[in-house]
């Protein structure tokens, strides 16, 4: 009887490209964007960009740099390199349930992102 043909042993890996870092990591701050209920605006706000930068960088126009991935990870309270998962669950895992809680709620009284209050530390 042939044997079963082993998807894990049989894939080759092939390098990612650019763009297909770039769609992923595009990916990934959609889905945190439906998960906080936050809106091109808000992250705009909180990288300093007008909405249509931030559009374009959402729409693979131009990339997203370095230090902005670096920033909205902060505003996010996740590592950076979660930007980078390649599966969304990753980086949606990352989020602290607080923080979104936080994001919803100051979207719902419609604050600016930047000025959005911090998680309290519980003593």
């Amino acid at each position: 009887m042939p044997e079963e043909p082993n998807p894990v042993e049989d894939a080759v890996d092939e390098p990612l490209t650019v763009e297909d870092v770039e769609e992923r990591v595009r990916a990934n701050i959609r889905s945190i964007l439906a998960v906080t209920d936050e809106t091109f605006t808000d992250i705009g706000s909180v990288l300093e960009l007008s909405v249509a930068v931030v559009g374009r960088r959402q729409r693979g126009v131009t990339p997203w740099s370095v230090a902005e991935l670096g920033r909205l990870a902060g505003h996010w309270e996740i590592e950076v390199s979660k930007l980078f998962a390649s599966r969304t669950t990753v980086v949606l895992s990352a989020l602290r349930p607080g923080r979104i809680a936080q994001l919803r709620a100051a979207n719902a009284k419609g604050l600016p992102a930047h000025s959005r209050a911090k998680a309290s530390v519980a003593a």
